[in-house]
């Protein structure tokens, strides 16, 4: 006799992204039509399983009659695939009158969860279900795990819906509503980037055989490509963080070259054999979609997880020559020596940017491993210098001049292990101006980790915080477009448009400080920095109304805000500037 447990496959404990779609008024549908309203469901999920999923890489795992749920791998194909159904439902919907529209709201959640062949079970399918109880109409809401997996510009603009209490879940829950990348705001990043440099993106090299060991390999070599690239001054590299966030989209090189704004692509494959790694590499031009330079390269494992193989040096000699031209020079970065470290510090800088306090703290225990495991390397104290300066910008310190201090210890520590270190000399002089509001000490910081390499997006972008604490607006304004040209899809993209709203507002570029500050929090409401630059914004638009309602806003995210203690700690000092604007954050409501 057979077991309905052999049929249906062991059940397995795995991570996976769940997607549920609900039908809206489901009842209320049947009964004003019982067989249109069945057919089109049908038709709808009969769409879904031949088309959508297979498109996506999804698996149906069960539809009712007015919804279904499914599973998928990665977060950004199950967003994907909520889009394509939103938009295959209302080509169903358009032969219908208003009143027999079917309309679907979708939510996604990711974790761990009990699968099988024909069903799955768990927290995140439980949590999925609730979650779309939040959608409206035509909506598709999502968990912060979800969220943090996509890409603003690239996947979709989530909106911060804030904690939300849900049914039969103990704790709040933070939920997102996802619009489409296409409804991004105004502020026109590409106009600004500069046209008389070439473009290159380096795409992490594919794994032609996948191995779970080596999967983060391709990351690493394409990184150590970019730090070799990136001193060229003549040469717009884009950051290695937005390159990997395109590289697995399924676009084309056109696409992929318009949406980083890179005239070159430089991307390959990579397979382990024994204890070597070879790897295929190819640098295209991304309008002709024309491959101008290929090579096949070799070097032992254990070189290249310690950044000591030929590759790079190769692979960056042999660019530089195709593009010669135009421009190129060379140089070498020093990335974490294995593919462990590498994956924890990326970790560990997402989860600086994070804003669930427990995630913060987590980040710091693992940069604080890290800088334990590798104390001649400069990444992890750096990082460090940058997660003190986040905890008193979060107020989560008690004692920030005790906070300075560590903060000023681990950016020594940091350029201790290289003391040209671009990212060291960048988180230094974040120290020194926001924190110790030593401001010429935080100018020759920015000038020296920009000479070490002229494409360090971040120093850039405090340059442009600097130059705006100093009333050179004109000033501020160019160095935060070119850092976020530098870096068009990064991770922390809320957090470069909060700050570059700032250089914009004190250029008196009102458009863009409102568009880049509104984009920044619909991604994270709790930045109260990003409420105030939006409210001077819109008071000096003369638009009072949206003022008062933004600084009420920010005063419930924190009702201990002053304008006094705005002034206080506005590290440019009490200039006419700073007093105009705690003037107008007064008059919008904010406490005196």
């Amino acid at each position: 006799m057979t077991h309905p447990s052999d049929v249906q496959g062991p059940v397995v404990r795995t991570s996976r992204t769940v997607l549920v779609v609900d039908v809206v008024e489901y009842v209320r549908l049947m009964e004003l039509d019982e067989q249109g309203t069945a057919q089109r469901w049908q038709l709808f999920v009969d769409e879904v399983l031949k088309v959508l999923l297979p498109r996506h890489g999804g698996r149906l795992v069960k539809s009712t009659g007015d919804g279904l749920v499914a599973e998928f791998e990665a977060v950004p194909p199950a967003i994907q695939s909520a889009h394509d159904m939103l938009q295959s439902i209302a080509r169903l919907n358009a032969s219908q009158p208003p009143e027999r529209a079917m309309w679907l709201r979708c939510a996604a959640t990711v974790g761990d969860l009990y699968a099988n062949d024909v069903d799955i079970q768990g927290r995140a399918v439980n949590l999925a279900a609730r979650l779309a109880t939040l959608a409206s109409p035509g909506d598709i809401v999502v968990s912060a795990e979800v969220r943090d997996r996509l890409v603003p510009g690239l996947d979709a603009e989530p909106e911060d819906l804030g904690e939300c209490y849900l049914k039969h879940v103990p704790q709040p829950v933070r939920a997102y509503r996802l619009g489409h990348w296409v409804d991004r705001p105004a502020a026109n990043v590409d106009a600004q980037a500069d046209p008389l440099r070439a473009g290159v993106a380096v795409l992490p090299f594919a794994a032609r055989v996948v191995v779970a060991e080596y999967a983060a390999l391709g990351h690493l070599m394409a990184d150590e490509v970019v730090s070799g690239l990136s001193r060229a001054e003549n040469l717009h590299v884009i950051s290695s963080l937005s390159s990997s966030a395109a590289a697995d989209r399924g676009l084309g090189v056109a696409d992929l070259g318009r949406l980083l704004h890179a005239a070159y692509l430089v991307a390959g494959s990579y397979l382990v054999v024994g204890s070597v790694v070879r790897l295929h590499v190819e640098l295209v031009e991304s309008d002709t979609q024309t491959a101008v330079w290929s090579d096949d390269l070799s070097a032992r494992l254990d070189d290249v997880l310690l950044g000591n193989d030929e590759i790079v040096p190769r692979v960056v000699a042999q660019v530089g020559a195709m593009i010669s031209q135009q421009e190129l020079a060379r140089s070498s970065g020093r990335p974490l020596p294995n593919l462990q470290s590498y994956r924890l510090l990326m970790a560990g800088i997402g989860l600086i940017h994070r804003s669930s306090r427990q995630d913060f703290e987590r980040a710091h225990d693992i940069l604080e491993h890290l800088a334990q495991r590798h104390s001649r390397l400069p990444q992890p104290f750096a990082w460090l210098g940058k997660w003190h300066a986040m905890r008193v910008v979060q107020g989560l310190s008690d004692d920030p001049a005790q906070e300075a201090q560590r903060a000023l210890d681990r950016a020594h520590r940091a350029l201790d292990a290289d003391a040209h270190s671009s990212l060291a000399l960048t988180m230094m002089g974040l120290v020194h101006g926001f924190m110790l509001r030593d401001l010429d000490a935080a100018e020759r910081d920015y000038a020296m980790a920009l000479e070490a390499n002229p494409n360090e997006a971040l120093a850039w972008l405090y340059t442009g915080t600097l130059r705006g604490w100093q009333g050179r607006g004109e000033e501020a304004f160019a160095a935060a477009t070119k850092a976020l040209a530098l870096s068009p899809l990064d991770p922390m993209k809320p957090y470069f448009d909060s700050l570059a709203a700032f250089s914009a507002l004190t250029a008196g570029r009102l458009t863009e400080a409102r568009s880049w500050a509104q984009a920044s929090l619909r991604a994270n409401r709790l930045h109260t920095a990003t409420h105030r630059t939006l409210a001077i914004a819109q008071w000096l638009s003369g638009d009072v109304a949206a003022a008062r309602s933004t600084i009420a806003e920010m005063m419930k995210v924190d009702p201990t805000f002053s304008c006094a203690r705005y002034l206080e700690r506005f590290p440019g000092g009490q200039t006419p500037m700073s007093r105009d604007y705690a003037r107008i954050l007064r008059d919008a409501g904010a406490a005196s």
